[in-house]
């Protein structure tokens, strides 16, 4: 049986809410775990989803900036975030204390299809494209769906802990140092995996999305894949239009669609993507 995807973002789901900063968790090289008290947001998020996280109390930095939910434990009203310092704003979330306030708008977007048993999930993360796949483990894991772990980085140090999704997983890594696992890209690893796999779910850099998705079209047999894809997301809601990406329409007509609503998790055949590898990278945090 087919799982019925989730439906595009519905924003009157979204909270505007005060997250108090639990602590900030070292994870790795230059990576961060986030961990925030926000029960009205926790207690709604699905993966895949993201949240408009305000940086500080004054203008400078004027926008929020966009983040995967990591994790959400609706009993604990607790969220998480997993983040690298890449600008000013994830520097300031880096450098949270226990106690500090951050303004959180969410859940916010279109997440990840959970299938339904039996299936075999393959996730497949590079670099901080990790962050919603502890949700989305979880969540399978309840259901009674097996999960594989594709995890790729430029060296160990950057690789997301299997352990740390909270599921049993068969896990498999790349560096593109040799520190662990496969030298090279994942893509260099991932067609044999197909194999085993019923659905794929892929988060990651737009390029590595792309030669995923390049992958999996030529697999036989082919396996749905979901991607989430990264777009500039000023605002996170629909109004700003600065992350409008470019999708295939269903007659094949090229399109726009609103990465924040109608993603950021998208069917890959939708996605156009020689176009959308043309436009500027998404790095604004």
């Amino acid at each position: 049986m087919t799982p019925t995807p989730p439906a595009p973002s519905d924003i009157a789901r979204a909270r505007c809410a005060t997250g108090v900063c639990l602590g900030v968790e070292g994870v790795g090289d230059d990576r961060v775990e986030v961990r925030l008290t926000c029960p009205e947001v926790a207690e709604l998020a699905r993966p895949g989803e993201f949240c408009q996280l305000q940086v500080g109390p004054g203008p400078v930095p004027l926008l929020r900036r966009p983040f995967s939910v990591c994790r959400a434990d609706p009993e604990g009203g607790v969220l998480a975030f997993y983040l690298g310092v890449v600008g000013e704003g994830t520097a300031r979330l880096a450098a949270l204390r226990r106690g500090d306030r951050v303004g959180v708008l969410g859940p916010l977007g279109r997440g990840f299809t959970v299938p339904d048993p039996p299936a075999t999930l393959l996730m497949v993360a590079g670099g901080l494209g990790a962050a919603p796949f502890p949700l989305l483990a979880q969540a399978c894991h309840r259901r009674g769906v097996a999960l594989a772990w594709l995890n790729g980085a430029a060296s160990a140090g950057r690789l997301y802990p299997a352990e740390r999704l909270g599921a049993p997983v068969a896990s498999h890594c790349a560096t593109e140092d040799g520190s662990r696992g496969a030298r090279g890209l994942l893509t260099d690893i991932l067609g044999p995996l197909l194999a085993t796999a019923d659905r794929v779910a892929a988060c990651g850099p737009n390029r590595m999305l792309a030669q995923v998705a390049s992958i999996v079209a030529e697999a036989t047999p082919r396996v749905p894949l979901e991607v989430s894809l990264e777009a500039p997301m000023g605002c996170g809601f629909g109004t700003c239009l600065g992350c409008a990406v470019p999708v295939r329409a269903g007659d094949g007509a090229r399109a726009l669609a609103l990465c924040c609503r109608t993603g950021p998790v998208m069917a890959a055949e939708r996605v156009d993507w020689s176009r959308l590898l043309a436009l500027p990278p998404a790095h604004a945090a």
